[in-house]
């Protein structure tokens, strides 16, 4: 599964090589071929890829980039506030939360507000804030989001009862889509894809789930490759188990119309 577009576009100019995803040796072959030719190297993945909810053996590639005198870049946008003993994300339960180079996310999700953040030390942090047109051309965030911003992050500390409630939402809805034998995937987060693989059923399915008031995402080439079309749904800590059930008994009556459950 790919990394965010938003990636691509930042690798735009650079002599970007890619490898599977979390394919090891791909990645150790291509770091060995680079270790002398460029002067920087810096691998990039998501801590939670966003379409199937799965996530990246950070450790394992961790102990391989800095083998070859690389940087690490992990964007943790669907793990901060969701995993981790206390929210912090992907990266906190494997010790590298202060090793991790660039760390970077976005406040649109759990912190529910808008704009982005880059955490590096302050070498790396003065470099992208001089360096980054994205930076220096954007507009400073105005106070009343930042404090938006911080109260969300102090949140996350403060109750941990919401995220508690998510994992129970995870877990309730993601076994009721297994009983019915619908395939969701390698998934471990609170990204939840219905994996269909015709793009023309996923948007007939998508549509039957929007005329009975669920709203969801129908995946579709080039998002995902052309036959893996899903539907993905993100929980929620406010989802009750009446929305949940409501859509298990949706996807239950599409299935008897359209059969899209794992043969």
């Amino acid at each position: 599964m790919a990394v965010h577009a938003s990636v691509y576009e930042g690798c735009i100019l650079t002599n970007r090589k890619t490898f599977p995803h979390n394919n090891l040796e791909a990645l150790e072959q291509i770091l060995k071929l680079s270790k002398n030719q460029f002067r920087t190297k810096l691998v990039v993945i998501d801590g939670v890829y966003s379409q199937d909810g799965d996530t990246a053996p950070i450790e394992e590639i961790y102990k391989l980039v800095k083998k070859y005198g690389a940087y690490l870049m992990v964007d943790d946008v669907h793990g901060v506030g969701i995993l981790g003993q206390t929210g912090r994300g992907t990266i906190e339960n494997t010790g590298l939360l202060d090793k991790i180079d660039i760390i970077t996310g976005t406040f649109s999700k759990t912190f529910g507000n808008l704009g982005g953040y880059v955490i590096a030390n302050k070498t790396l942090a003065n470099f992208i804030r001089f360096q980054s047109r994205q930076q220096i051309f954007s507009a400073t965030t105005p106070p009343s989001t930042a404090t938006g911003i911080i109260k969300a992050i102090e949140l996350i500390d403060e109750e941990p009862h919401w995220r508690a409630k998510l994992w129970e939402n995870i877990n309730y809805f993601k076994k009721g889509l297994d009983d019915l034998g619908l395939d969701t995937g390698t998934t471990c987060s609170a990204v939840i894809p219905v994996k269909i693989g015709d793009p023309h059923i996923t948007g007939d399915v998508g549509k039957m789930l929007l005329d009975r008031g669920i709203y969801t995402n129908p995946i579709i080439y080039p998002a995902v490759a052309r036959k893996d079309a899903r539907i993905r749904m993100s929980m929620t800590a406010t989802h009750e188990r009446e929305h949940l059930d409501k859509t298990l008994n949706a996807f239950e009556d599409i299935n008897k119309k359209l059969h899209i459950a794992k043969k």
